[in-house]
């Protein structure tokens, strides 16, 4: 098995494959045009799995609706056949909702939301016209996504998922009436990392959490057991301050820990912090830390020769990082 993340910059596409071609992605990454362009090392989700000659997708799991996250997933729809999809909301609310557009005096991080609303609900749609199967989950769900990966959800809350479902639908009974709309959308904005997925995955030797954007103070209902073991973490929230707990970390047997922000560190991500406390929480063997858009961040990593995605390969050996440079 093979886990990639995908330097998206500022995001996560997080691939899986396996043996007898099978393929999965969590995330796809943002569709910012300003993402992208100037830097030869940060590729699209949609253009990797080109590269790879991925053509399908035995599943696609979307951890919740931000524009890093969800976006660049409609260009994969467009050019790959998707078996199944995994969403932590109820579908029928979204299909029959409408796009939505903000004030345009709206703070900065709303018309971004609004985009990955819109993308989200064209996506549920063109699962259907392309007769792919939408599966909802909630926290307690176990399923087999491969001959040799299994996951299980354990994040976010119900009961938060249903009061973030209540504004969506506000939201949409309020399409025309621009203040109204604007005001429920910042809500949506503010509170959809708390409807994050954090996912489960076991395979071979790795049980590989990834938290997507579900931060420790989210985590106080899910059984302890269930995070213990874990020995491969995709840091929550990008590596700001919000996305450690030395509650839950401590005993963690972490041996890699990959974060997915952006060089420039932007909104204080890949926080220094983060990497000194969880190095004092596990001495004398801190874990190995990967970051997929840095190039140095010292004295935890380099590898300046720059790199489109880094790949961990699990076998009955253990696991082992790969650099992919394909430009």
């Amino acid at each position: 098995m093979q886990i990639t993340f995908i330097n998206v910059g500022y995001g996560d596409a997080i691939l899986f494959r396996g043996s007898g071609g099978f393929a999965a992605l969590l995330d796809g990454g943002s569709a910012l045009e300003s993402e992208f362009s100037g830097d030869p090392y940060r590729v699209r989700a949609a253009d990797y799995l080109r590269r790879e000659s991925v053509t399908k997708l035995d599943a696609v799991l979307i951890s919740h609706i931000h524009e890093d996250h969800v976006c660049g997933l409609e260009a994969v729809f467009e050019r790959c056949f998707v078996k199944r999809l995994y969403v932590p909301y109820p579908v029928e609310p979204f299909l029959g909702g409408c796009e939505l557009r903000p004030a345009p005096d709206a703070f900065r991080s709303v018309p971004l939301y609004t985009n990955a609303l819109n993308a989200y609900r064209r996506i549920l749609l063109r699962a259907g016209e392309a007769g792919t199967a939408v599966t909802v989950v909630k926290p307690g769900d176990a399923f087999c996504l491969g001959p040799e990966l299994t996951a299980q959800v354990l994040a976010p809350k119900p009961r938060t998922v249903r009061a973030y479902m209540e504004l969506v639908e506000a939201a949409y009974a309020s399409a025309g009436q621009e203040a109204a709309v604007t005001e429920l959308l910042a809500k949506l904005d503010a509170a959809s990392n708390q409807t994050s997925m954090l996912l489960r995955f076991e395979t071979g030797k790795a049980v590989f959490l990834a938290a997507a954007d579900s931060c420790p103070r989210e985590w106080d209902e899910v059984p302890s057991f269930l995070l213990e073991n874990g020995n491969v973490l995709k840091l929550p929230h990008h590596g700001q301050i919000d996305s450690i707990s030395e509650q839950f970390m401590r005993n963690m047997p972490l041996e890699y820990v990959i974060t997915t922000a952006s060089s420039d560190r932007r909104y204080n991500s890949a926080n220094p912090q983060v990497y000194q406390s969880l190095t004092q929480w596990r001495p004398p063997h801190p874990p190995k830390f990967l970051f997929s858009d840095e190039r140095s961040y010292p004295p935890y990593f380099s590898q300046p020769d720059g790199f489109q995605a880094i790949t961990l390969k699990i076998d009955s050996g253990g696991i082992t990082p790969e650099f992919i440079k394909n430009t």
